[in-house]
């Protein structure tokens, strides 16, 4: 029998009651008694007819409410724990149109108070409000700064500290985008370096992405800004003259740390460009001194399976003067659903070598890139799994099973299941393939991807995940029903579509007209089954994410309902005889990609062969 628990009152307990009412209560249950103390982490004593919790932070005290809760079948308990992390943080992309909506961030912030994470950032391009620039976010769904300042304040209720999340140099296509600010950039793509005018509005962008946090702390990005479109491409080029993209880069760092200086703020930045991980070489032993020390250096990387590999960059980093904080990836971006299989074969070996070599902060990463077209509720297992390895030294699997059942409410299998949809070979994991959203979006006349698996029988495939994801659903806790109603319907849809265009192409090769009046029929049924999907992921979109940028799946799926139907035009026409043959089936296809199911591909790959968009 779950025993509830009683807590003293406050504003972050009163929402936790709430949102848990299983487990906490303000009235009635076994009394637990609160205080705060100097050691680092938590005690926690439960003996029995009451529970006694020391903590140092509130962040501590709310990771000892999750532990008393999974250790709740132990009638006697001592639980003693300190974490090998200090920094225990997330970054949620809101850069990739999807917004995550106030609301939902609150429920957010309750998970992750309860895991033990202490920092949170929205990684923001341009989502947020810049007062002197309205065309900053226009139309793009952004933060107000009143938005963020009861964000920020919420957070904080529960000890977790905001701070923001921006780029002042490359990723900013989505600000220079407009031609009002032509004279600050050096390519669509980056500010310029020589620009006094980029600098003045960089430090108005720093000012108003302050403004609504307590905190002191500003990531400032600064990563993946060299090679083709990048710093010293654009206007910034000079011809006969030899230039150096890392030193250019390096006068910008110094200028926006100088901002930050005067600010009085601390600022991170990725530090990919430093150790030339982005596709440009490292900087020089000269240009690395010259490196500001005040600035925190964030050392991504989220794809290695290998401890030994994160421990040589770690290394590099302190070399050059930095103790770096560290980030994995959730591996949600350019997926339909989160990718947890390689979370666990890559964030794991990252946070273990960091723990092994003392680094004292983490930042797990959740991307959306290419339109954010997976929910945040199915992120669920990596957030636990990521916050058991900042919390203790020796992470047990089913802890996070169990932790994953209390505060979702449904077992991890159910939240993993539907990644399935993306692995053909359970073994191809590693490769990250994104197949489920190839075969939703690829053209179903042409067939860009789907011609990479011809002879490959992928219905009965998805077929067999969509009878397990419907009993999921089925079973599922009604908070989640929308998350997996989604999942139900993408599985169904992918099992009528994925081989319709190589049926469709077989048997306009092979002259069978019957086998084309079967397609023909089938056709309306895609649709339907597609539709039916584009209605489900909008319900799930707009629960946890503001309107503005769901317009670019609007228009994914609508195109795939209307070349269905440009489709079922042609075949019918061809049928009857009105025309002689259907150009688009008759090229032999080509093999433009890796393997199909190994193939990790963004819209823009598949729903035409045009570079016209």
């Amino acid at each position: 029998m779950q025993v509830k628990y009683i807590l003293p009152e406050s504003e972050a307990i009163n929402e936790l009651v709430k949102e848990y009412p299983e487990y906490f209560s303000l009235k009635s249950g076994r009394f637990v008694k609160l205080t705060q103390w100097d050691e680092e982490g938590f005690e926690l004593v439960n003996f029995g007819k009451g529970v006694v919790i020391n903590y140092r932070t509130k962040s501590d005290m709310f990771r000892a409410l999750l532990t008393l809760i999974v250790e709740n079948k132990k009638k006697r308990l001592y639980v003693r724990q300190k974490p090998p992390l200090d920094f225990r943080g997330l970054m949620i992309d809101c850069s990739r149109n999807a917004v995550v909506k106030e609301e939902y961030l609150k429920k957010i912030i309750i998970q992750l108070a309860l895991l033990g994470y202490n920092y949170l950032t929205l990684y923001t391009e341009d989502t947020y409000e810049v007062k002197e620039e309205p065309l900053i976010g226009y139309l793009r769904g952004k933060y107000t700064i009143e938005e963020l300042k009861r964000i920020s304040k919420y957070a904080q209720s529960f000890g977790i500290e905001m701070f923001p999340c921006i780029q002042t140099l490359g990723h900013s296509l989505q600000i220079l985008k407009f031609s009002h600010f032509n004279d600050v950039k050096d390519t669509d793509y980056v500010f310029s370096t020589e620009s006094r005018c980029a600098l003045k509005l960089i430090e108005t962008m720093i000012k108003n992405a302050v403004e609504p946090y307590d905190s002191k702390l500003i990531h400032v990005g600064l990563d993946e800004a060299l090679g083709q479109g990048g710093v010293g491409t654009g206007k910034t080029f000079k011809y006969n003259t030899k230039m150096d993209p890392r030193a250019m880069f390096l006068k910008h760092v110094q200028n926006v740390n100088a901002i930050c200086k005067k600010l009085k703020l601390k600022p991170i930045m990725w530090g990919d460009i430093v150790l030339g991980k982005s596709h440009a070489k490292a900087m020089t032993a000269k240009q690395t001194k010259a490196l500001p020390k005040n600035i925190i250096m964030n050392y991504w990387d989220y794809y290695k399976e290998d401890k030994k590999i994160y421990e040589v960059s770690i290394k590099a980093y302190r070399k050059i003067g930095f103790e770096p904080l560290v980030s994995p990836a959730m591996w949600s971006w350019n997926m339909m659903w989160a990718l947890y299989r390689k979370v666990e074969m890559s964030a794991p070996f990252l946070l273990e070598a960091a723990k092994k070599m003392k680094i004292k902060r983490a930042m797990m990463t959740l991307w959306g890139d290419d339109g954010s077209e997976c929910p945040f509720g199915c992120n669920l297992p990596g957030l636990v799994l990521y916050a058991e390895h900042c919390y203790v030294n020796k992470v047990k699997n089913h802890k996070i099973n169990n932790i994953v059942h209390i505060l979702g409410r449904d077992k991890l299998d159910s939240f993993v299941l539907p990644s399935e949809l993306d692995l053909y070979k359970k073994k191809l994991a590693k490769y990250t393939p994104n197949i489920s959203k190839s075969f939703i979006f690829d053209d179903p006349l042409i067939g860009i991807f789907a011609s990479h698996a011809l002879g490959k029988k992928l219905n009965p495939f998805y077929r067999k995940i969509f009878k397990k994801i419907e009993k999921v659903e089925r079973d599922s806790d009604k908070g989640n029903k929308l998350l997996f109603d989604y999942a139900k319907t993408l599985a169904e849809a992918l099992s009528v579509k994925a081989d319709l265009r190589n049926e469709t192409y077989l048997a306009y090769n092979a002259k069978n007209k019957e086998k084309l009046k079967k397609i023909l029929k089938d056709i309306p049924i895609v649709s339907k089954k597609v539709q039916t999907l584009w209605d489900a992921h909008r319900k799930i979109w707009l629960y946890e994410r503001k309107p503005l940028g769901l317009e670019v799946l609007d228009v994914r799926y609508s195109g795939v309902i209307g070349r269905l139907k440009v489709m079922q035009e042609r075949l019918s026409g061809y049928i009857n005889g009105k025309i002689e043959n259907i150009p688009e089936l008759e090229e032999k296809p080509q093999k433009i990609f890796n393997d199909f199911d190994k193939s990790h591909l963004m819209y823009g790959n598949i729903d035409t062969i045009s570079m016209i968009k």
